[in-house]
């Protein structure tokens, strides 16, 4: 029987209101339970549908084939622009229906003779015309949807990310809460289970029902909760502790091996894995609730978890927490650990949440732009020695400058290492970029496929290195994901994942005017607002994300076959430029960085015979000049468009830093500390600096290798102007 296409409304008529989850579930939302759909349904009977309407929607969802890649976009002439204004006509069409059926008796507001006004046609003449005016400022704006960009993480948006993010968007949903958002709370919590699966979290409703994920407005607050989430849980044993004690609660043990709590030192307890400081917390609710039986064990788990709250750290913030733990319970100032390549919001981030920017162990890097594991392992003995606690370590899929993947694998094994000598820690994957790349890795059955196969499709991506931490992603207790990057969608759009979802408890806070303060709950009661840092959130941005893994399914059909194809280009640009370099090799010296670990590819030049750094990097601007944005000039005037950033001395590591510009011809000790550049200069040394300017392609657009000119693609093109760009920036470095 072919299914058919059935509205909310007749989804509702489908008998009781837990059918309709029910049906919903089969079609929408297959891993959220009936009993959190049922929460947005109305709480009554309804009309029982025909049986042939029932079965229809009853029957499972068809597997679908591997996506066309050219409706995915636009296109780069708006190819496909007739398709979408009738989508969006539809989406508008549809929004008015619903309007004009909402209580049809009522009388319009608004009146024909209304609308006929001089006024009311003065108005409108006006908002036209502002609206013209920004439509032709709106034109000067950067072309990310051309293969001619080539720069920043960012390109085309995807089709069903826009119409999902605007259809949504006429309704103005605000995710905090389920009351403004019944449809797009279930629509967010089942995007961050199906990002949970993508990342190896889990399979099946079941595993992934005990994760937590929900969009945020980017990675940098994404990350951010990640550290608000593992500082509670670093130190939440000491406070159960405390709470105990307070409970008068002597029997709570700890782990599989049942050590009493009590005889645990607040050194010990801060090294208790994610996972088991988590059950110790459920352990002292249970053993309060055990103790008074004939009391009602809700409000007997509620009178423990205020225990526990009054001495969490949140609660009490880090001077009054750390004052009582003297003697014995004394330790150093907590620390974290990222390479030297994280995203400056792992600066920011434990500023904000209290651990201090300061703490931020960077991790030096090795030649291939990866952590180093062995200075990791150095960094964690160093803490293990001083007693400093070990809130998070932060491992890179896909980072912002070199689009590098750091060795997850490794951060994993090198955490059960350190756990046979008393250290643990949080383990976060910041996926942000890289994240939606796990979709290459994942049939449709969500098994991991082979390597060879991979390689097979991808030309040779990825690498064992590269494949070996993919796999080991779901070995990490969060990540970060965003969809508004490979995921194609409109901002905002990033997103954190917790493999554990109890951990959301931890830093939940209540209002009660959103988020339902301490009315009765029914079972399955979504409040995201309660666990998550921002307040007002769009609902549209879920809907946008949940439409797009609908049509573009998070696996090898889907995305894996769009990112497997971008990141085929991010070799074959290697390929070519490293060609490209033998063509001007008299001239001038082409270095592409890396073997790309992703779609991102870092490169630099030089002028042949030069050994100065800071000639090179004079250089490098004026051809960057070339290749970029021009405020003075209409950007219809760039033949493309790349993006630059800097290495530098005293953020990256010196020695990689000098060897990759001995491959350039750059003299070892033209890279100084920039402390020092003004004072060797006012000593006579010449061609100094202490930054190297670095060129960054980031090639998200599938239609890079597309034929546009007489037999050429864009990467053809792009390396057919460059020597002419490459001359002038020379000159110009020259008279400068």
């Amino acid at each position: 029987m072919k299914p058919i296409e059935i509205s909310r409304r007749q989804l509702l008529k489908a008998g009781s209101a837990a059918t309709a989850a029910l049906i919903l579930q089969q079609r929408l939302f297959p891993l959220l339970s009936v009993e959190e759909i049922a929460h947005a349904m109305p709480n009554r009977s309804l009309e029982a549908a025909d049986d042939e309407g029932l079965q229809a929607l009853l029957s499972p969802r068809k597997d679908l084939s591997p996506v066309d890649l050219n409706g995915l976009f636009m296109g780069p002439k708006a190819e496909n622009g007739e398709e979408v204004e009738k989508l969006l006509l539809r989406v508008f069409r549809d929004y008015v229906f619903w309007r004009r059926n909402f209580h049809p008796e009522d009388a319009p507001a608004i009146r024909s003779e209304d609308q006929n006004s001089s006024e009311y046609r003065r108005f409108m003449a006006h908002f036209e015309s502002e609206l013209f005016m920004l439509l032709g400022e709106l034109k000067a704006d950067i072309p990310f949807y051309s293969p001619r960009y080539i720069g920043h993480m960012t390109a085309d948006t995807s089709l069903p990310g826009l119409i999902g993010y605007i259809a949504a968007l006429f309704y103005n949903p605000n995710n905090v809460s389920w009351e403004a958002s019944p449809v797009t709370t279930l629509l967010e919590l089942q995007v961050g289970r199906e990002l949970a699966g993508m990342l190896g979290f889990g399979s099946g409703m079941e595993q992934l029902s005990r994760t937590w994920g929900h969009i945020t407005s980017g990675g940098t607050l994404a990350n951010i909760e990640s550290i608000w989430v593992a500082k509670a849980l670093k130190f939440l044993p000491v406070a159960v502790r405390f709470a105990a004690e307070d409970l008068g609660l002597t029997g709570v043990a700890v782990g599989d091996e049942q050590r009493p709590l009590r005889e645990m030192t607040a050194w010990d307890l801060v090294n208790l894995s994610p996972a088991e400081a988590l059950d110790l917390k459920d352990r002292l609710v249970r053993a309060h609730v055990d103790r008074s039986p004939s009391a009602d064990p809700r409000e007997t788990a509620r009178e423990a978890l205020a225990r526990l709250k009054a001495h969490d750290i949140l609660s009490l913030g880090d001077c009054a927490f750390f004052s009582r733990l003297t003697g014995p319970d004394a330790m150093g100032v907590p620390v974290m650990c990222a390479p030297q390549t994280m995203h400056y919001s792992w600066v920011k981030g434990p500023g904000a949440v209290g651990i201090g920017s300061a703490q931020v162990e960077s991790i030096p890097i090795d030649r291939d732009y990866r952590m180093d594991m062995n200075r990791l392992r150095e960094a964690l003995e160093r803490a293990r020695k001083k007693r400093r606690p070990v809130v998070e370590v932060v491992g890179v899929l896909g980072t912002t400058e070199e689009g590098a993947v750091d060795p997850i694998y490794e951060i994993a094994a090198i955490r059960k290492e350190m756990r046979k000598k008393g250290v643990n820690f949080f383990m976060h994957c910041d996926a942000a970029y890289g994240g939606y790349m796990a979709s290459c890795f994942r049939n449709g059955s969500g098994a991991f496929r082979s390597l060879s196969d991979m390689q097979k499709e991808y030309g040779g991506w990825p690498s064992r290195h590269v494949y070996d931490s993919y796999l080991a992603v779901g070995e990490a207790d969060s990540a970060t994901v965003d969809p508004h990057k490979l995921g194609y969608a409109p901002y905002p759009a990033g997103a954190v994942v917790f493999k554990d979802g109890r951990c959301k408890e931890l830093v939940a806070q209540e209002a009660a005017y959103a988020l339902g303060g301490s009315a009765p709950r029914r079972p399955g009661e979504i409040y995201i607002g309660k666990y998550i840092l921002e307040g007002s959130k769009p609902g549209a941005a879920a809907a946008s994300v949940f439409l797009s893994h609908r049509v573009i399914p998070p696996d090898a059909r889907g995305y894996g076959r769009l990112l497997g194809e971008t990141a085929r280009i991010g070799r074959d640009f290697h390929r070519r430029l490293q060609a490209f370099a033998q063509t001007v090799a008299g001239e001038f010296i082409v270095l592409p960085l890396a073997v790309p670990d992703t779609n991102l590819l870092d490169y630099i030049f030089n002028i042949a015979g030069n050994t100065e750094l800071e000639r090179m990097n004079r250089f490098s601007t004026a051809l960057y000049q070339e290749l970029s944005i021009d405020p003075e000039q209409p950007v219809q005037t760039r033949r493309f468009i790349v993006s630059h950033t800097e290495f530098d001395f005293d953020h990256y590591n010196p020695e990689v830093i000098r060897h990759l510009l001995s491959k350039v011809g750059i003299r070892a000790d033209c890279l100084v500390p920039p402390r020092k550049v003004a004072a060797l200069k006012r000593q006579g040394k010449k061609g100094i600096a202490s930054e190297v300017v670095v060129f960054r392609t980031t090639l998200m657009n599938a239609y890079t290798l597309h034929r546009v000119r007489r037999g050429m693609d864009y990467v053809d093109l792009f390396l057919r102007e460059l020597p002419a760009c490459l001359r002038r920036a020379k000159e110009a470095s020259d008279k400068a």
